[in-house]
């Protein structure tokens, strides 16, 4: 258990200015983020590079032969990776003396330079990318990887709050064309596996960066105990996945078993720690994989069985009008054909789970008090009509009570809702596209019709713009930081829970700041009526009270109090309440 008396110290330490909130408000600026470009963090069986190995059948018959290129790749990872030779770098139809082939993982980190903060470690975000586990175009789309521009603008507000981001690609790959009687099969095993693949990714790179800050320094100043998760559209089946598929009997549910066995073979693949199989290249390090909290833009969770108690929290944005992911339950479909591939569950469905565990108990009652939360709950209790056919129910009705986490992403004109975008975050440049889709067609990929992407791309997400997508980005971040904060007990945590912060805000001004013989108190809007006051120290003890307070602006007697940080907490009608950090000096 975290000592709060420490963290709050902290939290009120680590502030860069009056009136700004470390983690919950940006208080570095561009010129004070460090980015780190693609950093390795691991290396392992590409099947992009020999697609055969995406079959079963195929690993078995030459078992022999990848046991042996295995035990020797293993060997050049643990002592020198610059001795791997080249052929098992190469795809399998440039060079076929070797059966695996290996990419290198990388990552980008965000943080805070060192000139700008003075902590020593930071609460860290994995950020997991979206892509329909397949390359840029390659996947019938204009993104897919670390670079998005979602993707980069997210790990820089992050940064800029004073977090450590580290966003790592995966490892694609998987058959969402297969047709005929056997192509469901494929289709769920070989995306099953790929989801699969980009766990055992995640899961190695949150475990190298804990074994770098054991052993090697700590070179991005990370807080290990705090890490949080979040997957956007392919990326939130991972993150939900990630925090709920913790025993191999769940990989052998009867929708993923095919023949008598199941789709995911830990021989083959690995456990669900990453570890062993034929194909895998991972060896425990002995660092924990568990992060603290799992937060979702789209995607789904595999399946509803998986999510127990002591998985959560979660916190999950989706547009009931997702035509690919769905936000009830329903089947996940290949968006280049419209085929089914398995059935899952969406954030109406978990989020109400999670609720009954207990997982999202801290996010319930009055927290927080802004205009994030009183958006997301005016959908509570709402039916959602004319859903896309992937979910099972039309309409969808989000129930009343217990679904606190979730957030709808739905526009409305007047009375009226507007089917949405499932995407609205993100954003893409038709140029860009065309220059990648040319760049691919150079290397013997393709053709590709970058037109024919760019119109399907807009078809779900018309309106499609930097301007647009910054919009929803400071909504998933509104929402979600306070309960990143709440979570790991990080920052001004305990007082997160007040209208202090966001937009339509009333200011509680306190000062001389800090105060030594006294301090007066003042609410910023002359309309508002003060309830009452009281002032804490850092030990909880109310060093301070006034129940019935008679002016606009109140002193408070200091002259007596020790010198240190104190809270102020206000009450003002309706039950609303502010909070400010205050020091008293000798």
């Amino acid at each position: 258990m975290k000592n709060p008396l420490l963290v709050v110290l902290l939290g009120a330490l680590s502030l860069t200015g009056f009136g700004q909130e470390r983690y919950l408000e940006e208080v570095f600026t561009n010129a004070d983020i460090t980015i780190e470009k693609d950093v390795v963090y691991g290396i392992n069986v590409n099947p992009l590079l020999n697609t055969s190995l995406l079959d079963p059948a195929y690993v078995g018959a030459n078992a022999a032969q990848i046991i042996a290129e295995k035990d020797s790749l293993q060997n050049w990872i643990a002592t020198n990776p610059a001795n791997i030779p080249l052929a098992f770098f190469y795809p399998y139809s440039v060079d076929s003396s070797t059966i695996l082939k290996v990419t290198q993982l990388k990552m980008d980190v965000y943080r805070p330079s060192a000139s700008a903060d003075t902590l020593a470690e930071r609460p860290v975000v994995i950020y997991i990318h979206t892509g329909n586990f397949l390359p840029p175009v390659v996947n019938g789309s204009y993104g897919g990887s670390k670079e998005d521009s979602s993707a980069a603008e997210l790990c820089k507000q992050w940064a800029k709050r004073g977090f450590v981001a580290i966003a790592p690609n995966y490892r694609l790959g998987w058959n969402p064309l297969a047709v005929g009687p056997p192509g469901l099969v494929v289709r769920r095993a070989t995306l099953l596996n790929a989801v699969y693949r980009a766990i055992h990714d995640v899961q190695y790179c949150v475990k190298g960066t804990r074994y770098a800050a054991a052993n090697f320094g700590n070179p991005y100043g990370v807080d290990v105990d705090n890490i949080a998760m979040y997957g956007a559209g392919s990326g939130g089946y991972v993150a939900l996945a990630y925090s709920t598929l913790d025993k191999q009997a769940e990989t052998a549910l009867d929708k993923f078993v095919f023949g008598g066995n199941s789709v995911i073979q830990p021989s083959i693949v690995g456990d669900v720690e990453g570890n062993g199989g034929l194909i895998n290249l991972y060896t425990d390090n002995g660092m924990s994989h568990d992060v603290d909290i799992s937060v979702n833009a789209g995607g789904a969770l595999g399946d509803i069985s998986w999510m127990e108690a002591g998985d959560g929290p979660f916190v999950s944005f989706h547009s009931p009008y997702d035509n690919f992911a769905p936000f009830d339950t329903g089947i996940v479909i290949v968006p280049t054909t419209g085929d089914d591939v398995v059935d899952v569950n969406g954030p109406n469905t978990f989020i109400a789970k999670a609720n009954g565990l207990g997982l999202n108990d801290a996010y319930a009652g009055d927290y927080p008090e802004d205009p994030f939360t009183d958006r997301a709950r005016s959908f509570y209790g709402r039916s959602m009509e004319n859903s896309p056919i992937i979910n099972i129910n039309d309409p969808i009705d989000i129930p009343s009570t217990g679904m606190e986490g979730l957030f709808s992403l739905v526009v409305r004109d007047g009375n009226n809702d507007i089917e949405q975008n499932g995407t609205p975050w993100e954003w893409w440049s038709k140029s860009d596209l065309d220059a990648l889709g040319a760049y691919l067609e150079s290397l013997g990929l393709g053709p590709f019709d970058e037109d024919a992407i760019h119109a399907n791309a807009l078809l779900t997400n018309p309106n499609q713009s930097r301007a647009q997508g910054l919009t929803y980005i400071d909504t998933i971040m509104g929402y979600s930081i306070p309960r990143m904060v709440k979570t790991m007990q990080i920052g001004n945590w305990e007082s997160v829970d007040v209208d202090e912060l966001y937009i339509g805000r009333e200011d509680l001004l306190a000062y001389p700041n800090p105060a030594q013989d006294a301090l007066q108190l003042k609410v910023n809007n002359p309309s508002t009526q003060i309830e009452a006051i009281s002032m804490y120290d850092l030990a909880g003890r109310q060093v301070y009270q006034n129940a019935s307070p008679t002016a606009s602006v109140i002193t408070i007697p200091t002259a007596d109090l020790n010198a240190g940080i104190y809270l102020v907490k206000v009450q003002l009608v309706k039950g609303k309440q502010l909070t400010t950090k205050v020091v008293i000096t000798d």
